[in-house]
């Protein structure tokens, strides 16, 4: 096992699912399409990352976070429109398929998860276990940053580019392991996770946040010492907030258990019964490209 691919299968899903969003498919595609944009997504990321093995990693429904935070995600429950429930009430049931049946037959053997902890804390797990590995993360997930190393890149869905320590060190002058501070000073917006508190000389105004840019500046020394942002960083209510904050974005989030990779066993059987499962026609006409692709057996 010389490479590794890490998936944020979730993620990946959604992201799958808001293609369908768009009006990409017709309605007698609807049922299968996740599916089917999935295997093509797979076949192209085993082209481009040449892993010998891939973990999909999963969400747990509880959050240990939100004991902590109470607010940590809620808004991505709760700000859903009719159109966004509808399409998930399509999505899930494939979301399911893929992961209970499509990700085994094709021979996968690594889906990991685990009560109370998230799909990036077994990705950070994993990092840390096979230090000595290659491994490429696929997301677009800025936390994933604390866990570069030279063994271990970023393949970012956006611009279908590897992104390594070194990518790091030119765009924001630190090291990958003071990003976890750059996220508990900052804040991270995508999680709710509100970074230090300016102190507001007007109550009436809208409560004032350090950002990542802001954090950024602070460890980099080009932040001035009597900017309201640096003395809030310093101030008492700014140690409790960090404090507070890196057992949020720190990863793997602490207690998160071990994962064993096992090799994984692809065969073309395997695409076969997915492909006509599903009726995918297209790809069954192919099928020695996509078991070549696929380094299927």
């Amino acid at each position: 096992m010389n490479r590794i691919l890490l998936m944020d299968l979730n993620s990946c899903l959604h992201t799958l699912k808001y293609g369908f969003g768009k009006g990409r498919v017709s309605s007698k595609e609807k049922h299968n399409f996740i599916i089917h944009a999935f295997l093509f997504k797979i076949n192209a990321l085993m082209r481009k990352s040449k892993a010998d093995v891939v973990v999909y990693a999963l969400d747990s429904e509880r959050s240990l976070r939100k004991e902590i935070y109470a607010d940590y995600k809620e808004k991505r429950k709760n700000n859903k429109t009719k159109q966004q429930i509808e399409l998930d009430e399509l999505a899930y049931p494939q979301f399911k398929e893929i992961t209970d049946y499509v990700i085994p037959t094709l021979g996968y053997m690594n889906v990991f998860g685990a009560d109370g902890y998230e799909a990036d804390d077994v990705i950070g797990r994993i990092c840390k276990s096979y230090a000595n590995t290659q491994i490429i993360i696929y997301s677009t997930d800025h936390d994933m940053y604390q866990l570069l190393t030279p063994n271990v890149c970023i393949l970012d869905p956006r611009t279908d580019g590897f992104y390594s320590i070194e990518s790091f060190k030119k765009q924001f002058k630190l090291e990958p392991k003071m990003w976890k501070r750059v996220k508990a000073i900052g804040g991270c917006a995508s999680d709710e996770v509100k970074g230090v508190p300016i102190p507001q000389k007007d109550s009436t105004k809208k409560q004032r946040h350090v950002a990542e840019k802001g954090a950024i500046n602070y460890l980099t020394g080009k932040m001035q010492q009597t900017n309201s942002s640096y003395l809030a960083i310093k101030s008492e209510e700014g140690k409790r907030v960090i404090n507070r904050n890196k057992k949020l974005v720190i990863l793997p989030f602490k207690g998160t258990p071990e994962f064993k990779i096992r090799p994984d066993r692809l065969r073309k059987k395997g695409l076969i019964a997915v492909c006509k499962r599903y009726g995918f026609k297209a790809i069954l006409s192919d099928i020695d490209t996509w078991k070549q692709s696929m380094r299927l057996r």
